[in-house]
């Protein structure tokens, strides 16, 4: 009976542990009371050996209760490893050198005394074990989640799909970073922890495939921070095909959850292939005893006891200290940001990295490198909550009605009318109190882009082994924010045009040598705010567009004639229409000629735009203009006859009311308003949306000029109201798709306004 009871306390603190969140105090008194009932001489009788694992997992959780700890989130990875480590004591029975007897202090630390143990134990492996620590004696089933109840906690199990594979995608980007800085010890435990805490969870939620491939990836890195191989090309790859091979598990862990039937994984083969790399690592014949998982809490417990509130180092004072640059260097990349900055206040400023870069002071890689360490030297933020993203949707929803009825009362005549001091200071009031709450609950679904970024590491380095190409990446601006829904929609664009630069861009590294270029090309990734939009930037220094190519293919296609003279701008955006492509083989990267139309399309679904350049032999730049949220938009208010339309500022260049002598017919072509020297098309919205007009000649009215993909016209209209942002409200199924029209909005005065599609407009 004492032996069921123990193990249902250790599952009880396991389960605790997991939903845990910092500063529940309440949650902590819980594991006290179950550390009181462990310690009962009648439940611990026969195992005794568990009680100092059970004081020192008290002593954690009664520090972290007096906030002795400087990171509550690593205070709960400690506490989590402590209650594994207590289940895996439970499971293997007390120490072989002295059955019933406690281990010995040295090996678990307390938290106050974060010295890292040195003892190690000294008896052999057991003949089920393997040279490097794995348990080998009997096969797991390929089968995945044989014998799991998913009728049970269901929640439980997607919170641990959620949790893993953010654990996944940042194992993922670490791994990367330490391709650039192998002797960094701080990103190789930044690995370490996220395959500890999967493992250990994995386990509880006995999910064993999982927890025994997590087990072997654990015990690869904590022989690297051990210093018994380096972590270079192909232990690299082994550890990515284990992210790989973890995140299809929670895919099919998903399609389980479902109710639908996991496909079977050829798990045992993974962990063959897994060990064999890992013996070659260490050595052939070379057998390693592994080390207690009570030494990785030591490492855990030092992580907390150091940790300090540091004011985060700049990337130039990083390049000074590692003597990459000068302090003169430095000096004059400062004084140039500021003179670019004085120069032009409306730009982006320049990242001294950047900077640095152009002058041929450093290199990308070294850039790249101090951002990664100045990413780590950041103290920890405040505390965080995770929210479901559909609460945020529907908050933003509701504000943006308190925003429609509040821009209601100002317009309401009756209260016009009153005039009085006191409603006017009381609707100012409102007003404010109204946009920014308005402007909270947008920044609550705001992510940093490097989330997105990130990802593009691994694609990057796949892609340069798969064409046997050098590339390198650089980024900036990763601390970019962006609504979370963007974030997820822009990736895939980005993913084609990374592809394509990679592939067709950057030449080979004998290619580039001819040139006089480096050997390794570069992939520059960047983001900033501009305008109320997020501008991403993928540039590289390859071949560049060939406007000669894409001309005859263009006349092939039958997009042009012969006698055609088209503008390199017009011919760069004539590789976003389908099925055009310049390669002159397919491959498995690219060349089929659906992928920047694929990107076109997804752009324009954000409502937003995309321009190409490109120098022949400099390489090419794509820009991507995304407005920084799909609920509102800035848009320009026009009317025409009686009804409001809001054309999106992003397309708007200017408006005028055309002289007469500006206005021309062509035979056959239609109206045409010179604006600029340039004979621009004239739209009438009233006739494409056969309505009344106040006025039909373009002298006694007005026109705005509009812009999609390098091609203008102005649209013919009576009024303008003015700029203001607009709550977008869906059509609904029946009128979405509607050439011409984007969605509606409810204005001021409770009528409903039609949001204008440029892009529709175009077609039309």
């Amino acid at each position: 009976m004492s032996q069921e009871r123990v193990g249902q306390i250790l599952n009880d603190l396991a389960a605790d542990v997991v939903m845990l969140e910092p500063g529940d105090l309440s949650g902590l008194g819980l594991l006290l009371n179950l550390i009181d009932e462990l310690e009962k001489p009648d439940v611990s009788g026969g195992f005794e050996f568990l009680l100092p694992l059970a004081g020192k997992l008290r002593d954690a959780i009664v520090t972290i209760i007096y906030e002795e700890f400087s990171d509550p989130e690593k205070s709960l990875e400690l506490l989590s490893g402590v209650v594994t480590n207590m289940q895996e004591t439970f499971r293997s029975g007390p120490p072989a050198n002295d059955l019933g007897a406690p281990p010995s202090e040295s090996v678990v630390p307390s938290a106050e005394s974060p010295a890292k143990s040195t003892s190690k134990p000294t008896s052999k492996p057991t003949s089920g074990a393997d040279p490097v620590g794995h348990e080998s004696s009997s096969r797991l089933s390929d089968e995945l989640f044989v014998g799991v109840d998913f009728d049970q906690d269901q929640d439980l199990y997607q919170g641990f799909i959620a949790e893993s594979n953010e654990h996944l995608d940042t194992i993922e980007e670490n791994i990367l970073n330490l391709e650039q800085d192998p002797e960094n010890s701080e990103i190789l435990n930044s690995i370490f922890r996220p395959f500890h805490t999967i493992k250990g969870v994995s386990g509880f939620m006995n999910l064993k495939q999982m927890n025994v491939i997590a087990h072997h990836l654990e015990n690869l890195l904590d022989d690297a921070r051990n210093l018994k191989f380096t972590l270079d090309g192909d232990a690299t790859d082994l550890i990515l095909d284990g992210v790989d091979f973890l995140k299809k598990m929670l895919e099919q862990l998903t399609v389980a959850l479902g109710g639908g039937i996991p496909e079977a994984m050829p798990v045992n083969d993974f962990l063959n292939r897994t060990d064999n790399q890992h013996k070659i690592l260490l050595g052939e014949g070379v057998a390693v005893t592994p080390e207690s998982s009570t030494d990785i809490l030591a490492d855990v417990v030092d992580d907390f006891e150091t940790a300090e509130d540091e004011e985060p180092v700049k990337v130039g004072e990083i390049l000074v200290e590692e003597g990459a640059i000068s302090k003169d260097d430095l000096e004059g990349a400062l004084y140039e940001q500021s003179a670019f900055a004085l120069a032009d206040p409306g730009k982006p400023q320049k990242k001294v990295g950047e900077i640095l870069v152009e002058n041929r002071k450093t290199d990308p890689k070294t850039v790249d490198r101090a951002v990664n360490k100045q990413q780590q030297r950041k103290a920890s933020g405040g505390v965080a909550i995770k929210v479901d993203t559909e609460k945020l949707d529907n908050l933003v929803d509701m504000v943006g009605e308190l925003v429609i009825v509040q821009a209601m009362l100002r317009q309401d005549p009756d209260i016009s009318a009153l005039g009085t001091r006191k409603v006017t200071q009381n609707m100012g009031q409102l007003a404010r109190i109204t946009s920014s709450l308005q402007k909270v609950a947008m920044a609550l679904r705001m992510v940093p882009i490097k989330q997105t970024f990130g990802k593009m590491i691994r694609l990057v380095r796949d892609l340069a082994k798969k064409t046997d190409k050098k590339i390198d990446l650089v980024m900036f601006g990763e601390e970019t924010e962006i609504d979370k829904n963007m974030v997820d929609l822009i990736y895939d664009p980005m993913v084609h045009m990374i592809r394509n630069s990679a592939d067709h861009g950057i030449e080979t590294p004998a290619e580039r040598k001819a040139a006089g270029k480096c050997e390794t090309g570069t992939i520059t990734l960047k983001a900033y705010h501009g305008g109320g939009n997020v501008i991403i930037e993928i540039v590289d220094d390859g071949r560049g567009l060939n406007v000669e190519k894409i001309h005859q293919k263009a006349i092939e296609k039958g997009l042009l004639i012969e006698s055609d003279q088209p503008t390199d701008q017009e011919l760069f955006n004539m590789i976003l229409a389908p099925g055009f492509s310049t390669a002159d083989k397919i491959t498995d990267v690219s060349g089929r000629g659906v992928g920047m139309d694929v990107v076109k399309k997804a752009i324009e679904k954000l409502r937003g735009i995309i321009e190409i350049d490109s120098t022949s032999g400099h390489g090419s730049v794509v820009t991507i203009k995304v407005p920084l949220t799909l609920a509102i938009i800035d848009g320009m208010v026009v009317i025409v006859g009686d009804e409001r339309y809001i054309i999106p500022t992003l397309n708007v260049i200017e408006s005028l009311r055309p002289l007469k002598e500006q206005y021309h017919t062509v035979q056959g072509q239609g109206e045409l308003i010179k604006v600029r020297e340039s004979l621009l098309p004239l739209v009438r919205l009233h006739q494409v949306f056969d309505s009344a007009a106040q006025t039909v000649d373009p002298w006694e009215a007005l026109v705005v000029v509009v812009e999609h993909e390098s091609e203008k016209f102005c649209l013919l209209v009576d009024e303008l109201v003015g700029k203001q942002e607009i709550v977008i409200k869906s059509l609904g199924e029946r009128l979405k798709d509607l050439p011409g029209i984007a969605g509606g909005a409810i204005m001021g005065d409770g009528r409903v306004g039609l949001i204008l599609d440029v892009a529709g407009l175009v077609e039309k």
